[in-house]
């Protein structure tokens, strides 16, 4: 298979992003759109040049034209989507979180698995040229051994500029928005298993609209992660080594980091391509030419433990979403 032909469920704002990063990816066509709303599918394919419009998501999984779906509906819509192109033989990369609990995300994983597809969490960060950097950094004992990990992912907006993030039903709140970022970043130099989670969460109406999490592993380190909705700090990160320390602005979309050890301070700068989300696509394509049903850089069984992870932080703060 040279080109992957790809289809998205779920016109919105996310997808207008992927849309345009699937032009910049060689071997990558974007060939259909899938709605349930008509006209908002309409005009989408309008906007972009995208060749058919399907009018809901089973027809577009029928259709033989598509090798891979990008979902992007809102989060509780992500697992039944997902499963309707699994189950259809359809390749999945899903935005995130992949799933709104780890119970479901370990149900999709095994969709996958019984069709014999490809599966993979849409969580960008993870493929970024300077977050690779740092990791070979971090590998190479640059920094020597990582003990502290600081995150922060806070912006504020209102209800009227984004409802769904203020509405329990949609799954809204901080955590699955965006603290999914810091901690995803936290895994990537600490592991997913942490031995103690504790966290806090200022709630409004079943949402957390600001929230701290406090994560320590098993040698001692610990990640400071925090996400609000409703209060803006500076979205930086923090790896602290027993040899020095990296620094990347506006982490959850790298395109540069400082790294300061006792030789000296060096700024390193790797854009990514495009909108940054190409990198991603490129993946998930180059694990369906090679037979792969998920991919090494991000496998589903991380997608699954930082899931485990939100499931603890909403049980200590008291979030449940009314169709759980």
């Amino acid at each position: 298979m040279n080109t992957i032909r790809w289809g998205i469920a779920g016109p919105g704002k996310i997808a207008r992003r992927f849309a345009l990063a699937v032009k910049n990816v060689p071997g990558a066509e974007l060939a259909a759109v899938a709605s349930r709303d008509w006209e908002r599918g309409k005009s989408f394919a309008e906007t972009f040049g995208i060749g058919h419009v399907f009018r809901g998501y089973e027809e577009m999984a029928r259709w033989d034209g598509v090798d891979a779906v990008y979902i992007a509906t809102p989060h509780p819509f992500h697992k039944p989507c997902a499963e309707i192109f699994l189950t259809a033989g359809k390749h999945v990369l899903c935005e995130k979180p992949l799933c709104v609990n780890a119970s479901e995300a370990r149900a999709l994983k095994a969709c996958a698995e019984e069709n014999g597809v490809f599966l993979m969490e849409a969580l960008w960060t993870r493929f970024l040229p300077a977050i690779l950097e740092a990791q070979a950094i971090v590998r190479r004992g640059d920094i020597g051994e990582v003990l502290g990990i600081e995150a922060d992912f806070c912006y504020r907006t209102a209800a009227r500029d984004v409802p769904r993030l203020y509405l329990p039903e949609l799954a809204g709140g901080s955590l699955l928005d965006v603290g999914v970022y810091g901690l995803h970043f936290a895994a990537m130099f600490l592991g997913s298993a942490p031995v103690s989670v504790t966290s806090l969460a200022d709630t409004h109406q079943g949402v957390d609209i600001h929230t701290q999490i406090l994560l320590k592993y098993s040698n001692g380190a610990m990640a400071n992660i925090s996400s609000a909705i409703g209060l803006t700090k500076p979205e930086n990160a923090w790896i602290y080594g027993t040899g020095g320390q990296i620094f990347l602005p506006r982490f959850y979309g790298a395109q540069e980091l400082c790294v300061r050890t006792a030789a000296g301070e060096e700024k390193i700068t790797r854009n990514w391509a495009g909108n940054g989300f190409e990198e991603e696509i490129q993946e998930v394509c180059r694990c369906i030419r090679r037979g792969k049903l998920q991919s090494d850089i991000l496998p589903l069984d991380e997608s699954i433990a930082i899931l485990e992870l939100t499931d603890r932080v909403r049980s200590q703060t008291g979030i449940r979403y009314p169709f759980e």
